[in-house]
């Protein structure tokens, strides 16, 4: 049997910090790109030309991953969530943040640790989106984006040259 757990894990130094700090939307899947996805790390990024960064602040922006099996069904799918607050509100903005609802992009997210790990990689992402003003002057007056994915593993981890090769995409034209 393949799936027997193989590894302990220690408890480690205090040294993470939770929190996003970007975002990077590609328009397209593995499929698209021929992304190498092996032993849960994206070792070639494959044909992809160009990336959309987003920066966020760490307090309001999340990931979670759910994995979920079924033994009656012999299945197992990740449910991934990434929640985004995209602040000040712009026609160019809504524009930007109605394209991400209408595709599919991959999103690479970038955490406070380093890490960079590939949500909806095969599948793609869906996404909701609303526009709020606030009522109190300290309310966001801005996005939040629900983006969601399942897929059959854990979103990988970037390798070093990948994360080096991720950044080198990103594209010069941003919102204002």
């Amino acid at each position: 049997m393949s799936c027997l757990v193989s590894k302990g894990k220690l408890l480690n130094c205090k040294d993470q910090k939770g929190g996003i700090k970007s975002i990077y939307f590609a328009n397209g899947t593995a499929d698209d790109f021929a992304f190498v996805i092996t032993a849960h790390q994206l070792t070639s990024l494959g044909t992809l030309d160009e990336v959309f960064k987003y920066e966020v602040k760490a307090t309001t922006n999340t990931l979670t991953e759910t994995g979920t099996s079924s033994e009656d069904n012999g299945t197992f799918f990740v449910a991934q969530a990434l929640a985004i607050t995209l602040p000040k509100l712009s026609a160019d903005l809504q524009a930007q943040a109605q394209l991400i609802c209408a595709g599919r992009p991959s999103v690479f997210v970038e955490d406070y640790n380093g890490n960079i790990v590939l949500v909806g990689a095969y599948n793609g992402t869906m996404s909701n989106m609303t526009k709020v003003t606030g009522g109190a002057s300290g309310d966001l007056s801005g996005f939040t984006l629900a983006i969601n994915a399942e897929e059959k593993d854990n979103s990988p981890f970037l390798d070093s040259a990948m994360k080096t090769a991720l950044k080198l995409l990103v594209s010069d034209v941003v919102v204002s």
